[in-house]
């Protein structure tokens, strides 16, 4: 096959994105707000629950958008350089992940057991450190400095749209060149993340359950993350793709590549979840087998079940042959079953801790998903309808559009 002879590239220009379908969000996001303060009269402690679930699950995107840009930054990759601009469109929504962080600290003592009163810890350091005070710093601190690095990628983005690639060269020294300041910072972010992101899924997560801990857990939510990103990527691509939005520089090719970046993850993620099934089956403590037997019993195990298959089973086997890569319908079915699925998966780490048996997801969920998804989705229409679908002003766009990734 010969490699395709594309030297220029046209930009697309940013996504029409009509007038209707936002006021659609707006809609979504007035009729959430209503069944959220409807939910505080009748249902309090559900409605918290609900919004627990909603705020994790699109923060996880938002996070996973802002994880691409900057695995992009760090490995100096050129085939993913055609998706950075929607993923620095879901990273975008994280200054309102931020805001609706101090909202979820009105709810803490509706959600989690060691908040509410007469609750003691076995050791007086946990006490100490799932005190509300230090609990609301920590989350504050995580959440700014995510919001932090995603408005400096972006920023860095857009100026480069405007003044060339000259602004992310690498810097010259005495003893070489170093990496560009996208770069560092990228370095830099992969540190805090891991730290950060880890310790956000101990305080807001594995904390329901304060008797129960896992080494593995925040490898765990990080493994739903990336899978999670990856398939939205594939979501956003192929919607803009068909209305048009990006013009000619997404083709097959580049469905391969993020095919095949879900379907290792896939992968990734069935190792992370039955490497902590087995240690906590191995280990057959009380206090950790509790966090399995909690979400197998009463029901729940049709929801274990259901992520066995939509997280691994399906993508795993359907993705496995290179001409489905390059099928359209069949790799966006693959990436919407992969997204409800990570919601499911939020919900069924959640839920459990409350209700001993399964419980559908109800008009509290309803609500909580219309808010947060209307104003996920009003954000990254934002950022995409005022600024170009693709970094243009990428030198390397040329390349990742032709498939030279090598060059």
């Amino acid at each position: 096959m010969h490699e395709p002879q594309i030297t220029s590239v046209s930009d697309p220009g940013p996504a029409p994105i009509s007038r209707a379908y936002r006021q659609q969000l707006w809609a979504a996001l007035a009729i959430g707000v209503v069944l959220f303060l409807v939910g505080l009269k009748f249902d309090t402690g559900r409605v918290w629950e609900s919004f627990l679930v909603n705020y994790f699950y699109f923060l996880v995107l938002a996070l996973g958008g802002l994880f691409l840009v900057a695995l992009e930054h760090v490995t100096s990759a050129t085939w993913s350089v055609v998706f950075r601009r929607l993923a620095e469109a879901a990273a975008s929504y994280l200054p309102w992940a931020l805001v609706f962080g101090v909202a979820l600290l009105l709810g803490v003592r509706r959600i989690y057991p060691w908040a509410q009163a007469g609750f003691h810890f076995d050791r007086a350091n946990k006490a100490h450190y799932f005190s509300f005070p230090f609990y609301s710093e920590r989350t504050m601190i995580y959440l700014l400095i995510w919001a932090f690095f995603g408005l400096f990628f972006i920023f860095r983005s857009l100026r480069q749209d405007r003044e060339g690639g000259q602004i992310n060269r690498r810097a010259a020294t005495g003893f070489g060149k170093l990496p560009s300041l996208n770069g560092r910072m990228a370095a830099a972010f992969m540190i805090v993340f891991a730290v950060t992101f880890t310790l956000a899924s101990v305080d807001w997560i594995m904390s329901l359950q304060p008797d129960w801990s896992s080494s593995m857990f925040g490898v765990y939510t990080f493994a739903g993350l990336f899978e999670a990103a990856l398939a939205l990527m594939i979501v956003m691509s192929v919607i803009m793709r068909r209305r048009g939005w990006l013009g000619e520089i997404v083709t097959d090719r580049h469905y391969v590549d993020l095919a095949r970046m879900l379907h290792a993850f896939c992968i990734f993620m069935v190792y992370i979840g039955f490497e902590q099934y087995f240690l906590i089956w191995y280990s057959n403590f009380p206090e950790e087998t509790s966090f399995f037997h909690r979400r197998i019993v009463g029901g729940w195990g049709w929801v274990f079940l259901f992520l066995l298959f939509a997280k691994w089973v399906f993508p795993f086997c359907v993705l496995l042959n290179q001409k489905v890569r390059r099928n359209e319908n069949v790799i966006l079915t693959m990436a919407w079953l992969v997204l409800i699925a990570e919601w499911f998966d939020v919900y069924w780490l959640v839920l459990p801790v409350h209700h001993a048996s399964f419980v559908l997801p109800n008009w509290t969920d309803v609500g909580a998903f219309l808010f947060f998804f209307a104003l996920f989705g009003l954000t990254v229409a934002r950022l995409l309808r005022r600024h170009s679908t693709v970094p243009i002003g990428d030198p390397k766009l040329v390349n990742s559009v032709a498939g030279r990734y090598l060059a």
